[in-house]
């Protein structure tokens, strides 16, 4: 099973992949899939972050 860590550096990497993806794609390919790439892992990062510090602070008790 995954840490919460390594969930949060699967959302980075998949986020940064999607930006480039985002930047790098020529205006000929008009394709929305990079822009819900990054929503969706910007999503996950935010879900993670605010999961991971409630079981944090359940793990101090």
């Amino acid at each position: 099973m995954l840490t919460a860590l390594d969930r949060l550096t699967i959302y980075s990497v998949l986020c940064f992949i999607s930006f480039c993806s985002l930047v790098m794609k020529t205006p000929a390919e008009p394709s929305l899939m990079p822009l819900l790439g990054v929503i969706a892992s910007i999503s996950g990062l935010w879900l993670e972050m605010h999961l991971w510090q409630g079981s944090s602070e359940e793990q101090k008790h």
